[in-house]
């Protein structure tokens, strides 16, 4: 295809792993029983005394959804209390087996001991916080959970990386993590792999790729980062005349100069939900730009300082032609995880676990690369972006 690689574009996607969703007590019971199961084909029924109802393959669904007259707390509690008693009489001749770890590491992740005597073991509560890595189903221990977009991934993200010019694209490199690996982490490896050349390489992605970091690490390589600044919702313009504190969690002031009343910031999306008074927001010059949400006292806006440095950037490109073109090239790499997940399924790999599953992503990695070259072979296609 004579592609000169000078123009690289890359993006990001969530691919889920091909398991069921579990709760506590699904997934502690499902690890009881795979343990009980391990051993009572190995003949050692003598450990099982008690036990022997978890090996029953429709036990699960009984104490999960049909036990309707028992407490959920008090189903829960019990199959804790058998899940410890089985990992302390089996260690010995199973400790090293994969079903026991992955009983030992549910049991560590959704409980705690009640007291400091250790007089037993009870589910966590919610102050008590798990982290993203914690087990999701023993069938791929891999997977990780992260809320992206307000909608709930179990599984992994890859990051695409696609050579563009006039001729046509195709993908060149492509990685392959746990859900929990954010984009600018994707893109210091990305940066990383990449080799120094004479020639200054483009590298376009959205602005969850951008950062001062990232920028002196691809200015070493001759590399230059192009953010476009898409990411999430679309930053006003009035936010470039925002002042925000050094560290990002306070607005000081809004574009007309009043400070808020208050000011909340918000770890988790690391945004600032400032109040002002109803009075000043309904008089302000600025309102159908910032377009703050008005109660029966005080008027709420949600902005970031990220936001102001992308609407600075916006501003500072508004009508440059050059990088008009920066974001129709960087647009077209949109399509990559719609193919993927339509006509390649990576949603639904036959296949469990990192290693195995990001084995599968690659093969429809090149799929989706002959499918590119057999229409260039057929009929020269060329890019849009280019062209306009």
């Amino acid at each position: 295809m004579e592609l000169d690689g000078t123009v690289k574009r890359m993006d990001s996607l969530m691919v889920e792993s091909n398991i069921r969703k579990m709760g506590r007590l699904d997934l502690l019971h499902t690890c009881t029983s795979n343990l009980v199961k391990q051993i009572s084909r190995d003949g050692n029924k003598r450990m099982l005394k008690g036990l022997k109802h978890y090996s029953d393959p429709n036990d699960r669904n009984r104490v999960t959804y049909h036990q309707n007259d028992v407490p959920y707390a008090e189903r829960l509690q019990h199959v804790i209390d058998y899940a410890v008693k089985l990992l302390l009489i089996s260690k010995e001749e199973y400790g090293d087996t994969s079903d026991y770890l992955l009983l030992a590491r549910a049991i560590d992740e959704q409980t705690k001991d009640s007291d400091k005597g250790g007089n037993g073991w009870i589910p966590k509560e919610k102050g008590d916080g798990m982290p993203s890595s914690v087990l999701q189903n023993p069938a791929d221990p891999d997977a990780t959970y992260r809320v992206k977009a307000g909608k709930e991934h179990r599984g992994y993200a890859a990051n695409v990386v696609e050579a563009v010019d006039q001729t046509g694209s195709v993908i060149v490199d492509y990685q392959y993590e746990v859900n929990t690996h954010s984009d600018h982490d994707f893109a210091e490896e990305t940066i990383a792999a990449m080799k120094r050349t004479g020639t200054t390489t483009a590298l376009i992605a959205d602005g969850a790729y951008s950062g001062k970091d990232i920028q002196e690490q691809a200015d070493k390589k001759n590399i230059g980062v192009l953010t476009t600044g898409l990411i999430g919702i679309q930053s006003k313009d009035i936010t470039a005349d925002f002042t925000f504190s050094k560290d990002g969690q306070k607005l000081r002031s809004c574009a007309n100069g009043i400070k808020p009343e208050s000011n909340c910031y918000i770890k988790q999306s690391q945004q600032i939900r400032a109040s002002f008074k109803k009075e000043h927001c309904e008089n302000c010059p600025y309102l159908e730009q910032c377009e703050p949400s008005i109660g029966k006292r005080m008027a709420v806006i949600t902005t970031s300082k990220r936001s102001k440095e992308r609407a600075l950037e916006i501003r500072d490109h508004k009508n440059d032609p050059i990088w008009e073109l920066i974001y129709r090239v960087r647009n077209g790499v949109e399509t990559i995880p719609s193919i993927l997940r339509r006509k390649y399924k990576v949603d639904r790999i036959p296949s469990r676990g990192k290693i195995r599953s990001r084995q599968f992503f690659g093969f429809k990695i090149g799929a989706l690369n002959f499918n590119k070259l057999w229409r260039y072979e057929q009929n020269p296609e060329y890019c849009r972006a280019f062209q306009a």
